[in-house]
């Protein structure tokens, strides 16, 4: 088969997506005309308006681009492979039998939905949860701060999130509070993300200009960057923003809070008297060495919060693009995905460009993205690959298989043992324990194993996973020996006289053949399949057949396999 250049590649990347980029452009004047046509004629949707046209853009683009490269993609997931996968990345954990059986892989869904209709709505209900809310809030408090912050700054931040994603509050809006953001906790939770720098205005600007614009400056706080034009005085320019702010706190115990504090300035130079910068700038200066202008009412950090989230910043709207591209598919269009420079460029950066300005027009709203991404042939791929595209780590022809992070593989394990789903936790007063009645001492005592049980996976898990990095290298899926050894040793299963997952399995089916069939669709989030039954039924038989301890083997060694704790 010929080879295509890269010339070639390149050409038909900015063709279509400019041809792409003009659509859009159209379809905005076409919506402007339409109130001159009647009111029966549909207008094209405008960007930012319809996710379903930055989908199917994402579709014809790589479509037309492995055809140039002589590349034959991956066919499209079954259901089962696609309701795992997404429920994984969308709320952190496998799906449940039931949940299975209402998709009903392979047929109409509950509702009666099939194809692209059924896993739309799937995407839909999942990101109508409150677990999704947990999940991403879990995943952009380890982002932003990192797993070993402070305590404190990790609760108040990961509180802020978790509330902002259930209302789907616009990205920029979350970024501007969290770097902009006045008050004091509980009441001002979005404080966390600064309180967890603990006054260190170097470590703020530089992952603050990582996380969210790309730009790795921290290298320039000493001397100017080897191979990039940011120099010494750009990062204290950057850094100025910061100077004249402190987190500081106050109380004891349940009184104690944490509060931010500005300096006031009143004019351009009463802020350049303040920040005293030693280089060539007399200004906080924004990144790409534009100065700072005062407004009156404005601290330097909402001055910088502005300037980070406007539509105009293309930075930003790319970089969040990128991040999301990168956790749903495996890669972005730049790796590693937060160090955006001039020899680490897009690989599609007029797709990145479409993308980055339908994210801006939509209010920054990150469903809205989810959405284009999760309906997307790119994301539905197989991981199964051919002689064409087995070396493919470019054209999205097919899936790759992601090991979880630490914070899915906790989620899975407690929703999966079903120890807090399986006995309620209720409301009890709070009273002395010899005032209270003999119901609410049970309900007490059960609240505080299931408590006692969370918190010690949450230590486990901790031990074993806090030095993990945040994204995973390809094929990289083995962990280490105290990840194995925790996994193989630990009490997973909860606390005795509780019921769990294999106590409720064997209550609700007697065959053991039912009791394999559903400890499958609850640990791996999915059937057996006839070999597997085939096997397990002489072998759990071997194990003690009708012995709880049989099934608990089982289900501890599916939580220890490769499976397990990756995406397919």
């Amino acid at each position: 088969m010929m080879k295509r250049s890269p010339l070639l590649v390149l050409l038909a990347v900015l063709a279509i997506g400019s041809m792409l980029l003009s659509q859009y452009a159209v379809s905005a004047q076409e919506a402007k005309k339409d109130h001159k046509k009647s009111e029966t004629d549909a207008a094209p949707a405008a960007m930012g308006q319809d996710w379903s046209k930055m989908r199917d853009g994402l579709n014809d683009v790589f479509s037309q681009l492995q055809k140039e490269a002589g590349i034959k993609a991956s066919r499209v997931c079954d259901d089962d492979t696609f309701m795992r996968r997404v429920y994984l990345d969308l709320v952190g954990r496998p799906p449940l039998p039931e949940e299975i059986e209402e998709f009903n892989p392979g047929k109409k869904d509950s509702e009666g939905r099939k194809g692209n209709e059924k896993r739309e709505a799937l995407i839909d209900k999942l990101l109508a949860t409150p677990e999704h809310a947990e999940h991403f809030a879990d995943w952009w408090t380890v982002t932003l701060i990192g797993r070993d912050a402070d305590g404190n700054s990790k609760r108040y931040l990961r509180q802020y999130l978790k509330e902002s994603f259930a209302e789907n509050k616009p990205w920029s809006e979350m970024v501007f509070d969290m770097v902009g953001g006045q008050g004091r906790t509980p009441d001002n939770p979005e404080i966390g993300y600064l309180m967890s720098f603990e006054n260190r205005k170097t470590d703020m600007a530089g992952v603050t200009s990582k996380v969210f614009l790309g730009k790795q400056i921290q290298c320039a706080q000493c001397h100017d960057h080897p191979y990039e034009d940011w120099t010494t005085d750009d990062f204290e320019g950057m850094e100025a923003f910061f100077k004249l702010f402190n987190t500081g706190a106050k109380g004891d115990g349940a009184d104690r809070y944490w509060y931010t504090r500005d300096q006031v300035v009143h004019n351009k130079h009463e802020a350049s008297a303040k920040v005293r910068l030693k280089g060539k700038y007399m200004f906080p200066t924004y990144l790409g060495r534009q100065t700072w202008e005062f407004e009156d009412g404005d601290n330097l950090r909402v001055s910088l919060a502005k300037w980070m989230t406007s539509k105009d910043n293309g930075w930003f709207r790319n970089m969040t693009v990128n991040r999301y591209m990168a956790y749903f598919l495996g890669m972005g269009f730049v790796t590693p995905v937060d160090d955006f420079n001039s020899i680490n460029t897009p690989t599609f950066p007029v797709v990145l460009e479409m993308m980055g300005k339908d994210f801006a027009a939509s209010g920054y709203d990150t469903n809205y993205l989810i959405r284009a991404i999760c309906t997307s042939e790119l994301y539905q791929r197989e991981v199964d690959t051919n002689r064409t595209n087995r070396d493919d780590f470019k054209y999205y022809s097919h899936s790759f298989v992601k090991r979880l992070t630490p914070e899915q593989i906790q989620r899975s394990i407690l929703h999966v043992v079903g120890v807090e789903r399986l006995n309620k936790m209720e409301f009890v007063r709070d009273a002395e324990t010899d005032k209270m009645t003999p119901d609410e001492k049970k309900v007490k005592d059960t609240n505080n194993q299931i408590n006692g049980w969370k918190s010690n996976i949450g230590r486990l898990m901790r031990d074993a996973y806090g030095a993990d990095p945040q994204m995973y290298e390809f094929g990289n899926f083995d962990g280490t020996i105290i990840q194995a050894l925790m996994m193989m040793n630990a009490d997973l299963m909860g606390p005795g006289n509780l019921k769990n997952c294999v106590r409720d399995i064997m209550d609700r089916y007697s065959k053991p053949a039912d009791r394999i069939t559903h400890i499958f669709m609850t640990v791996l989030g999915r059937r057996p399949s006839k070999v597997d039954i085939a096997i397990l039924n002489g072998t759990v038989a071997r194990w003690g057949g009708e012995s709880e301890d049989a099934y608990t083997d089982l289900v501890v060694a599916l939580m220890n396999t490769t499976e397990f704790i990756t995406n397919h």
